[in-house]
């Protein structure tokens, strides 16, 4: 699993994938709103943008993810 997931998905509290990928993208958008350097500022951006496809292209592995931290 990617490796930015098991963090997120371990600080989530909760098991609806729509309000996960909400959580994911306002993480990674307060790490952007930040940082002050523009390469940085692009470096989150591409992190966000592979991490929501990954979570997207892999939904049932997620939701099977977030239920098994939830229980």
């Amino acid at each position: 699993m990617n490796e930015y997931l098991k963090p997120l998905i371990k600080q989530f509290k909760g098991k609806q994938f729509n309000d996960f990928v909400e959580y994911v993208y306002s993480v990674f958008q307060k790490e952007i709103d930040s940082t002050k350097k523009k390469q940085d500022k692009d470096k989150y951006i591409k992190i966000r943008q592979s991490v929501l496809s990954y979570i997207i292209a892999n939904e049932q592995a997620i939701l099977i993810e977030l239920n098994k931290n939830h229980k």
